[in-house]
């Protein structure tokens, strides 16, 4: 315990002190950590905030670099120029060596020896939170060995402990603390970074998507080999295959490029709008092509899940779009996101009438969807309008795919595939089994309510009886409505008291009896007092601008 505090000590130092360096020191003053400032970096001046902000994250490590990745596919939260460069974060890092993997897969309980015909100590791919390697199992399956990096999971825990102390403590002190309720925002990335160091999740998320595509014989995804797997290990099924990006050793495959793309979009549209769930980092990286055109996914330490109501309220905001409805993208967007203040309807409709008209004239195949959907989210920022998460994470993964589909085949555009499956969703919603489904489901929900009325009021009546029953009035101007008043009484008394000085001075002085006190020039001590008083009355109020 106690070396585990003197860790967390020195590495909260390490987090500021590379925050000072890149000239990030005004906002440890903003949030009353300034002893913890360092020099600044000579030439910081030199790059971009964005490249500062890439350059801490890296310096800090696996935890801060997948933070970095996890802000990099969220275009509610951060504007594009900082996106772009937190798309260059690189989680390539040298691999450990074979006796770490050896000890790693014994902590695990898994003997090479006993269980392995062939283990290739050489990994097939290395990164920050672990490495792969090829085996072959005792019966002469051929395996991917995914093992996590030793003592990773310690400092990633240490790492977020950290972020989450310094969350509280900005938006406790600072007003964009509040604004964007970072203490929330860094929870919910604490908790996606935690799944991801979960190989075992990691597992159970590629076990769905295997039992997604299980009948669809284009799309190929490795299967689990449950007995092998545990938190810090993952043994799944070796597929090989040509990279996604790899364009020129595909051509020379013989590959169909335009039915690899139609697979990646086919295979999109089917995680979004028939499952709800969705790899949401389908780079190059993780897209391969076997023998028969065949898709290859990897990694599914990223996932994302929308439920059936903004599933309808996204096809919604693409029809909109689509029909170039700048009042029903209006509402859409609205209806989507949670406003963190009154929003100006009106000028929200402008700013999307304006965004539209960019796309004016142009072809449908040509626009693309994720660039479109992102420039909206991203206009959401303006109004703070708060999008849900998961709809950032789904725009982003169609920015990123189409990143990967224009390579294959330039002439397959995402929007123009959306909109007639977009009119057959409409239809379906329409249709008389979904309107009584969702009546069913809208009396359950009235059922219920109507339920716990009784429970409820007989928990306010009870506080009622008691005298426990409080309520909260909230005025927004109270704060400065209290300090005016008090400005206000304070300018009363003082004008009593010098009336009071004045009054007394001048009995004082009519009235003095003649002996000791007669010689004390108290009437015209009090005068002076009561005329300095007045001064710093008139004083105070000129400079206030108050008369």
């Amino acid at each position: 315990m106690v070396f585990r505090q003197l860790d967390h000590m020195r590495r909260y130092r390490q987090v500021l002190n590379r925050l000072g360096h890149h000239g990030f020191g005004f906002i440890l003053d903003q949030m009353g950590l300034s002893r913890f400032k360092t020099q600044k970096k000579a030439d910081y001046y030199r790059f971009s905030v964005p490249e500062r902000i890439r350059m801490v994250l890296e310096e800090l490590g696996a935890t801060f670099v997948k933070l970095g990745q996890l802000l990099s596919l969220r275009p509610d939260l951060i504007p594009a120029s900082f996106i772009k460069e937190l798309e260059k974060l690189q989680d390539e890092v040298p691999p450990f060596p074979p006796q770490q993997v050896r000890m790693v897969l014994e902590s695990a309980g898994l003997d090479i020896a006993s269980l392995f015909s062939e283990f290739d100590f050489e990994p097939i791919a290395s990164a920050s939170i672990g490495q792969v390697h090829r085996a072959v199992l005792m019966n002469g399956h051929e395996v991917a060995v995914k093992v996590q990096r030793p003592e990773v999971s310690e400092q990633v825990a240490i790492d977020l402990d950290i972020l989450e102390e310094l969350a509280r403590v900005a938006e406790k002190r600072t007003k964009w603390g509040q604004l964007y309720q970072l203490d929330e925002v860094v929870q919910e990335f604490s908790r996606a970074i935690r799944a991801e160091i979960d190989f075992a999740q990691e597992g159970r998320n590629a076990m769905r998507f295997y039992e997604l595509f299980l009948d669809n014989p284009e799309i190929l995804i490795p299967k689990v080999v449950w007995e092998l797997t545990s938190e810090r290990v993952l043994v799944m099924d070796y597929l090989a295959g040509i990279k996604i990006s790899e364009i020129e050793s595909l051509e020379a495959s013989g590959a169909d490029l335009n039915k690899i793309a139609q697979n990646i979009v086919d295979s999109l549209f089917s995680q979004v709008y028939e499952e709800g769930y969705f790899h949401s980092d389908p780079h190059p990286g993780n897209m391969a092509v076997a023998p028969g055109n065949k898709l290859i996914y990897y990694d599914f330490g990223q996932v994302g899940q929308i439920d059936e109501m903004l599933k309808q309220q996204g096809m919604d905001l693409v029809l909109a779009m689509v029909r170039y409805d700048v009042n029903g993208v209006t509402r859409a967007l609205l209806d989507l996101g949670v406003a963190r203040k009154s929003v100006d309807r009106e000028e929200l409709r402008k700013d999307i009438s304006r965004l539209q008209r960019k796309y004016y004239g142009i072809p449908m195949s040509q626009i693309k969807m994720g660039e479109a959907l992102t420039e909206l989210i991203q206009l959401s920022l303006k109004f703070q309008i708060r999008i849900p998460p998961e709809l950032s994470q789904m725009v982003k993964m169609l920015m990123t795919v189409e990143g990967v589909i224009i390579n294959l085949d330039p002439q397959l555009s995402l929007i123009k595939v959306a909109e007639p499956l977009g009119r057959k969703i409409l239809k379906e919603r329409q249709s008389p089994q979904k309107m009584l489904r969702m009546a069913r489901d809208m009396v359950l929900e009235y059922v219920s309510l109507a339920r716990s009325i009784p429970r409820e009021a007989d928990t306010v009546l009870s506080l009622l009886q008691e005298g426990e029953l409080k309520v909260k009035i909230e005025n927004s101007n109270m704060k400065s409505n209290l300090n005016r008043a008090e400005v206000l009484v304070n300018r009363i008394s003082i004008t009593i008291i010098i009336a009071s000085l004045i009054i007394g001075t001048s009995l004082m002085s009519a009235r003095m009896p003649s002996g000791f006190l007669s010689k004390i020039p108290l009437a015209e001590a009090g005068f002076f007092l009561a005329v300095a008083l007045g001064l710093f009355l008139v004083y105070s109020i000129i400079r206030r601008g108050r008369f």
